[in-house]
């Protein structure tokens, strides 16, 4: 082993061995959570992997190289951050072994960096192979054919399975349902898919809840139309549709242009000026029949006065994303005139008191299939609220992830299927006529473009239950506790037709360090769900079939008390992506040659530096 590959080496295992000790007691439902404060005086108490790494501050580099693949896997999947850490080490404790193993009994022994390359190329040209036709078939029979044994329905038990290892027991059932009441809201009108629900749900989660402290967590809810989370400066309380006229600036601001200087003498003219032109365009408003008036800045008094006389509301200093929000879902119509104005109906506007404050709840016409709601968040502390905020956000980018995997591995086999029965067709064609034909060579299946059209377009109408419920007979989902583990560990050992056997076995033994992290306290259950995967997958092997449907359901997985509690599920492309990820993570840290500490700063964010990153592992 030279030199610079064993600095580069034992750097990365101090690193990442330290930040293993600090995710491992947090892992899991039955993990604890971690303190950190500042000089000022703040704490923040949290297990939330994702926020624990960032929130630290790594000044070694390869520390930053890790939290730098850590965030750029977390962007798309929004999951597994800590258990990205302890497959991390546990791969470079394997190759840290295998190296010394080999240098021993070989007169070529593979280096840290051979090895590295090796993993990588399995992740390339074998990980995907063995996925998709070993772990997934086997999570379908397995799991699948036990659905009609589970307590709860999939998307509820899928929820349960993200938030359970980030947020309290009480605060975990509190979120999930509330969780899944949003999504459903957004589901249930008649025509509207899953996908459509996901993707709005996904890109606008940032504006459809509101922050209320002081409250306890259970008094959270889900109420109808958009709440903004200011109080009314002009309070007219009217009934039905109302007309709202939107506005981002404000209304004198056209009266006096970019450096127009105002002289002393012409005072008095000018300020009949202004009077006239405030009139006149005040009285375009009331031509209209605007009721309410939305801003996204403070108005001139003359504007509120107006207001008063003219029984129209006023709400100020409005969230301009989320009036470009309800501009959009309801399709407002832009006015001739200075500054920009849109004229929009609301089917209602309302004063919502929330704990010590006031908020305004706007009420949205459905847009398409699609009626608005938000989740108001109700916490004892702020640090609590933006947890659950945190929580939030990433179930619907582990859910948007999913459902495109599991859609675009749908349209991949339909494809394959259709390319199958056309060559048997053409075959068909050749022996009857018993000649060959020219014909077109068909075009290799090219994946979906990543966009909310297309992932629309991939997802089949029909009930939610019936949508979720054959995303788990596929094998898309499975339980959470190791099961996805223990089946690519058996897998990898199996395949003796896939790469080198070394390296899959170094890869098999890596995988199984996140379980029997999170059966540590109980290592005696997770022997036991091993034990019984194994002769399960043995039948399978030996022919048998999996008959009754909850002949499956002795598999728990889940992370209750002596497997009694609620089932819980995860997605296999989110573990399939970690995987890859972390062999990605570890080529890279590997290629590390010589370490050299500047005084120059470097002059390229944490962000940007994730996404040259990925750019260069496409």
């Amino acid at each position: 082993m030279c030199e610079a590959e064993s600095v580069s080496l034992q750097a990365s295992l101090s690193v990442v061995g330290a930040l293993e000790c600090v995710v491992r007691r947090c892992l899991g439902p039955d993990g604890g959570s971690v303190l950190f404060t500042k000089d000022t005086g703040e704490i923040l108490i949290t297990r939330h992997g994702q926020r624990i790494l960032t929130t630290l501050h790594l000044d070694h580099p390869v520390g930053r190289m890790v939290l730098e693949c850590v965030c750029a896997h977390n962007r798309v999947t929004a999951d597994g951050s800590k258990s990205f850490i302890l497959l991390l080490a546990a791969l470079l404790r394997g190759i840290h072994d295998s190296a010394i193993r080999c240098h021993k009994v070989s007169r070529s022994p593979a280096t840290p960096r051979k090895l590295a390359n090796q993993l990588l190329a399995l992740c390339w040209k074998v990980l995907d192979d063995i996925v998709a036709h070993d772990v997934v078939p086997h999570a379908s029979l397995l799991f699948g054919a036990s659905a009609d044994g589970l307590d709860c329905d999939v998307l509820p038990a899928l929820v349960r399975g993200y938030v359970a290892g980030r947020v309290g027991n009480a605060q975990a059932e509190v979120l999930t349902s509330l969780l899944c009441e949003l999504y459903c809201k957004f589901s249930q009108e008649k025509g509207s898919s899953t996908a459509e629900a996901i993707t709005f749900l996904h890109s606008s989660f940032s504006l459809l809840y509101a922050k209320v402290s002081g409250l306890p967590f259970g008094s959270s809810q889900v109420v109808e139309g958009l709440v903004v989370a200011r109080d009314w400066s002009v309070w007219r309380e009217a009934d039905g549709p109302v007309k709202t006229l939107v506005v981002w600036e404000s209304l004198d601001k056209p009266l006096i242009a970019m450096g127009e200087s105002v002289s002393i003498c012409f005072q008095q003219d000018w300020l009949l000026r202004f009077e006239n032109l405030m009139e006149e365009k005040l009285s375009k408003l009331q031509s209209l029949q605007v009721s309410v008036v939305l801003s996204g800045v403070k108005q001139p008094e003359c504007v509120l006065e107006w207001a008063r006389l003219n029984d129209v509301s006023v709400l100020e200093c409005c969230d301009s994303e989320q009036l470009d929000l309800l501009c959009e879902l309801t399709a407002a119509e832009m006015l001739p005139m200075q500054p920009l104005v849109r004229i929009t109906t609301l089917t209602s506007y309302s004063r919502l008191q929330l704990g010590g404050c006031r908020y305004a709840l706007l009420g949205v016409p459905p847009h398409g299939s699609l009626k608005t709601h938000t989740l108001v968040f109700c916490a004892p502390t702020p640090g609590q609220l933006e947890q659950a905020v945190c929580v939030s956000q990433g179930v619907f980018t582990m859910l948007q992830h999913m459902c495109r995997s599991v859609f675009r591995t749908r349209e991949q086999s339909n494809d394959t299927h259709s390319l199958s029965d056309s060559h048997n067709t053409h075959q068909r064609e050749i022996e009857r006529d018993g000649v060959s034909r020219t014909h077109d060579q068909p075009h290799m299946f090219t994946p979906l473009p990543d966009s909310s059209q297309s992932f629309q377009s991939e997802q089949p109408r029909g009930s939610i239950k019936d949508v979720w419920d054959s995303i788990l007979h596929s094998g898309g989902v499975i339980p959470v506790g190791g099961a996805f583990e223990l089946l690519l560990h058996h897998s990898l050992l199996h395949c003796s037709n896939h790469g080198n056997s070394e390296i899959r076995r170094l890869l098999a033994e890596a995988v199984l360090s996140v379980p029997r992290s999170l059966h540590s306290h109980r290592p005696r259950y997770f022997l036991q769900q091993h034990a019984l995967l194994m002769s399960k997958l043995q039948l399978l092997k030996q022919g048998h079939t999996l008959s009754d449907p909850r002949s499956g359901s002795d598999l728990r997985f889940d992370l209750g008390p002596a497997g009694s509690g609620p089932l819980c599920v995860e997605p296999i492309c989110s573990k399939h992506q970690l995987v890859a990820s972390v062999l990605q993570c570890v080529n890279r840290l590997l290629c590390v040659g010589t370490i050299i500490l500047t005084q120059t700063p470097v002059h390229r964010s944490l962000r940007g530096t994730s996404e040259d990153s990925e750019e260069e592992d496409m």
